[in-house]
């Protein structure tokens, strides 16, 4: 006997949380006619069993790498989320970009210590967090990190400036190299 797209549906449901768009997929690539996937998918999401915005909830505050809001946002949309719904599922996100930033900078730091200023703001930036965050972030951290240079502003002006005297200067080493005593 044949299997229905409906009890077809049901089995990938009950495997792993799917979007709207992704089980069409997967029901169009098993060679179902578009009326009963159409009737299987209305099916689902009167039972519950189908929510794109649960889907995206669940995803934002599921146990995940931290990104930033931008990747978070075009990851469901990949997925086949709506856009507006993605933006609202993060902007309601348990954990803000902020603590994100900080969860993906302190990973980042135990795995590579020696990084430098540079290649850590690449890599931040590649997992989608705002430039401007990303800069803010760095210099709070290297500003504890030297706390006597904390007066020296982002030009590297300031009492004693020179380019020796910048906070970043440790940061900007090579990959590897020696880092603060």
């Amino acid at each position: 006997m044949a299997t229905t797209a409906r009890l077809a549906a049901l089995r990938m449901l009950a495997a792993r949380r799917l979007t709207e768009a992704q089980l069409w997929k997967k029901l169009e690539a098993r060679g179902y006619p578009d009326e009963e996937i159409a009737a299987a998918l209305a099916g689902a999401k009167r039972d519950g069993y189908l929510d794109d915005r649960l889907f995206a909830t669940l995803y934002v505050a599921g146990p995940r790498k931290a990104v930033g809001d931008a990747r978070l946002v075009a990851d469901l949309v990949k997925r086949g989320i709506e856009r507006a719904a993605a933006q609202q599922a993060v902007r309601e996100a348990p954990a803000g970009q902020r603590e994100r930033i900080e969860a993906a900078y302190g990973k980042l730091t135990r795995a590579k210590p020696g990084l430098s200023y540079q290649s850590a703001a690449r890599v931040l930036e590649r997992l989608g967090f705002p430039s401007s965050l990303i800069y803010r972030v760095l210099r709070e951290h290297a500003a504890a990190a030297f706390p006597g240079l904390a007066h020296i502003n982002d030009e590297g002006e300031g009492e004693g400036a020179g380019a020796a005297a910048s906070p970043f200067a440790e940061f900007g080493e090579v990959d590897g190299a020696a880092s603060a005593s």
